[in-house]
């Protein structure tokens, strides 16, 4: 979620080749690949690693792309089921969720250039930042990572990250915002990274489990700051949160304004349609 990623030369050519097939007018056939983008209405989330993908192509030559955008995933979705957008371009986590052991949408593309997600840290959050990346290696270590990626996934999006061989030790030399608390800024509405029970009651996702084990090992209590993604950094350098746990790619431009701990799940954009 949320990293630009290269155009490549190739793919803008394509892009040429297809407009000069329609002519410019809507094409009847399915949206298979980003090739096929031209001519056909694309659903987005807004201020995302696809939106900006999108608009990277868009900026390189291609044309007669429709791009709808949304503030929610939730909401891409919505649309693709009402034959009102013809493809979500969104991460393979989401994909996941949304395409396991369902014949409503078909996984029809995903890209071999991966986007790692971590955790985010405010810059003076070093010790913080410490004992959670501790935490985290800890669960890979133990397995409980795994285990908790395949309950939310139906696969390990963390399988091959992490090559932990000692338990490691987790230091205790860290502050929070709160006294015995670990405030999570996340945008609840992602699922299955994080979203709630059918009654809104209770979060849930692979997040708000990972950021609840942490909690148990650092001897915290987890609270979850539901933020609107388009302000979730505003939010960490405000200090309303002491971390974001929330499908954070790492890219050098945040590398360089926060600290990201090492990836703790992989993901790669892909295109979801409906089936039919």
């Amino acid at each position: 979620m949320k990293r630009r990623l290269p155009i490549v030369l190739a793919l803008v050519i394509c892009f040429t080749f297809t407009l000069a097939a329609c002519g410019g007018s809507k094409s009847t056939s399915k949206v298979a690949t980003p090739e096929d983008f031209p001519g056909h209405n694309i659903a987005v989330q807004t201020a995302t690693t696809a939106a900006d993908s999108v608009d990277e192509m868009i900026e390189n030559g291609a044309k007669n792309i429709t791009v709808s955008r949304y503030e929610k995933v939730t909401q891409c979705f919505d649309d693709l089921s009402l034959d009102r957008v013809d493809a979500v371009y969104v991460d393979s986590v989401v994909s996941a969720y949304y395409t396991a052991d369902s014949d409503k949408y078909d996984r029809v593309w995903i890209n071999d250039v991966g986007e790692p997600m971590g955790l985010c840290f405010a810059k003076s959050s070093v010790q913080l930042e410490a004992a959670v990346e501790a935490a985290v290696d800890t669960m890979f270590y133990d397995g409980t990572m795994a285990e908790i990626a395949i309950k939310n996934f139906g696969e390990d999006f963390t399988a091959g990250l992490r090559d932990v061989k000692e338990a490691p030790v987790i230091p205790t030399d860290f502050t929070t915002i709160q006294e015995g608390k670990l405030l999570v800024g996340a945008e609840v509405g992602y699922p299955p990274m994080e979203y709630t029970t059918e009654d809104g009651l209770t979060f849930i996702g692979f997040d708000i489990d990972v950021t609840a084990r942490i909690g148990e090992l650092l001897g915290l209590e987890v609270e979850i700051v539901n933020t609107a993604w388009d302000g979730i950094f505003a939010g960490l350098e405000k200090g309303q949160y002491d971390l974001i746990a929330s499908s954070v790619s790492i890219t050098p431009e945040r590398q360089e304004k926060y600290i990201l701990t090492a990836p703790y799940v992989s993901n790669a954009l892909c295109i979801v349609v409906k089936n039919g």
